[in-house]
C-alpha cells in the first residue's frame, strides 16, 4: 500500500464537473448499501440522519450520549441524538476498505443520507477530487477509485432550489447488501449467460457474466464442470454426509421436561408432500428415524414462491 495517488490527464472528468457538482457516492454499512452519501471535506464530523439510522434497523439504546451540539456556518446549533460507531465499506471488492466510522446522528431533514466528513476520509486515507467527481484511496488490492453520481447530486441541488427537500428525503435509498452477490455488491445491471453444468442434465443450469472475455468465460465453464460434484441440486445429490463434516442437533437443556405438541392433521395433498420430502431425506441418509414417546414436533410446510 505504498503507491502514489494522483489525478491526471488519464482520469476522465465527467461533463458535470464543469457545473461544480458535489461528490455523491454509495457506501455499505450494517449489511445495507446506503446511497446518496455526500463527501463533505468541510465537515469535522461524520453525520447520519435519524431516518436513515432507523431504516438501518438500529435502536436508540445503541447510541452514545453526546452533549456537544453541532454547529454550522448558519443557523442555530443542532442537538445530537447521539453517536454510534459503524463499520463502513467503501469501494468494490477487491479494491475496497472497511473502516470504523463514528457517526453523529441528528434529527434533521436532508436530501442526503450520510455526510462523510474529514474523520472518515482520513481513516480511509482518501483523496477526493471535485473536478473528477471521484475519491481515490489505497487498498491491499491496489488504488481504489470511487466515482460519484453527478446526476444524483444535480437532482438534489435542483430539489433544494424548488423547495422539495422533504419529498426527496423520503425516497428509498437503502438496499440490502448480500456479501458475495456480485450483482448486488457492484450495483450493476450486467447481463448473464446460462449454461448447463452437465450435458446429460440440461435442468442443472448455472449463470455467469455474459460480458466476460471469451477465454476467461470458457476457462470458468471448464472449472465449474470440473468441480460439478460440489453442487447439490437436490437431497439425492447429498447422500450420507459424514457427521464429522456436518450435523444438526437441537440445543435443548436436558434439565427441561420435553413437551409433546398436539398432533396436527394435514390435508391429504399436504400429507403426500410431507411423506415424499421425508422419504427423500431418509433415502439420502440425511436423517434417521427415531422414536420418542414423550416428545413430538409437527412438520411445518413453507410456501416457496
Amino acid at each position: 500500500m505504498d503507491e502514489e495517488i494522483t489525478f491526471g490527464p488519464r482520469d476522465a472528468a465527467p461533463l458535470a464537473s464543469g457545473n461544480h457538482e458535489a461528490i455523491v457516492i454509495d457506501i455499505v454499512t450494517n449489511n445495507y448499501r446506503v446511497k446518496k452519501v455526500y463527501v463533505d471535506q468541510g465537515s469535522a464530523v461524520d453525520i447520519m440522519f435519524y431516518r436513515v439510522f432507523k431504516e438501518l434497523g438500529l435502536k436508540d439504546d445503541q447510541l452514545t450520549l453526546v452533549r456537544t451540539p453541532l454547529v454550522g456556518f448558519t443557523g442555530p446549533p443542532i442537538s445530537l441524538e447521539g453517536m454510534i460507531t459503524l463499520m463502513v465499506t467503501v469501494g468494490q471488492a477487491p479494491k475496497c476498505r472497511t473502516v470504523p466510522v463514528n457517526f453523529v446522528v441528528v434529527k434533521q431533514s436532508s436530501l442526503y443520507n450520510v455526510f462523510l466528513g474529514r474523520p472518515a476520509l482520513n481513516a480511509l486515507r482518501a483523496i477526493p477530487s471535485t473536478f473528477h467527481l471521484s475519491v481515490k484511496f489505497l487498498t491491499p488490492g491496489g488504488i481504489a477509485e470511487v466515482h460519484g453520481y453527478p446526476e444524483v447530486a444535480r437532482a438534489c441541488y435542483l430539489a433544494t432550489l424548488r423547495g422539495q427537500k422533504k419529498v426527496i428525503a423520503q425516497t428509498t435509498c437503502l438496499e440490502p447488501y448480500i456479501p458475495g452477490d456480485e450483482a448486488q455488491q457492484l450495483d450493476t445491471q450486467d447481463e448473464v449467460e446460462e449454461f448447463p453444468l452437465r450435458e446429460d442434465r440440461p435442468d442443472q443450469v448455472l449463470r455467469i457474466g455474459a460480458l466476460l472475455p471469451a477465454k476467461e468465460k470458457e476457462g470458468l465453464k471448464a472449472l465449474l464442470r470440473e468441480y460439478s460434484q460440489v453442487f447439490a441440486w437436490s437431497v439425492d445429490d447429498m447422500p450420507g454426509i459424514p457427521t464429522d463434516l456436518a450435523v444438526h442437533h437441537l440445543n435443548v437443556d436436558p434439565h427441561f421436561k420435553p413437551v409433546k405438541q398436539k398432533k396436527r392433521s394435514f390435508a391429504p395433498e399436504r400429507n403426500e408432500v410431507i411423506r415424499a420430502e421425508v422419504g427423500k431425506l431418509l433415502e439420502s441418509r440425511i436423517i434417521m428415524e427415531v422414536y420418542y414417546s414423550t416428545w413430538l414436533a409437527n412438520p411445518v410446510l413453507e410456501d416457496v414462491r
